[in-house]
C-alpha cells in the first residue's frame, strides 16, 4: 500500500510540474507576441502540446493505479 501512495504522490507532482511548465509557456507566448516576435511561439505552443499530452497520460495511469489499489 505504501507504494502505491507514492506513485500516487509522484503522478500528481508530475501533473503538477507538467501545469506549471505550461502556465510558464503561456506567459512567455503572450510576451513574444505582444513584442510582435512569433518566431519562437510555435516552439512553445509544440512544447504546450506535448505536456498535455504528458499530463493524460499521468492522468490514465492514476486513474488506473488508484482505481485498482481501490478494487
Amino acid at each position: 500500500m505504501l507504494n502505491v501512495k507514492e506513485n500516487v504522490r509522484r503522478l500528481i507532482s508530475s501533473i503538477y510540474e507538467c501545469q506549471k511548465k505550461i502556465l510558464i509557456n503561456r506567459r512567455y507566448i503572450q510576451d513574444l507576441l505582444s513584442e510582435g516576435n512569433r518566431n519562437a511561439v510555435s516552439l512553445l505552443q509544440d512544447e504546450i502540446n506535448r505536456l498535455q499530452e504528458k499530463i493524460r497520460e499521468f492522468q490514465v495511469e492514476l486513474n488506473e493505479r488508484f482505481y485498482y489499489s481501490h478494487t
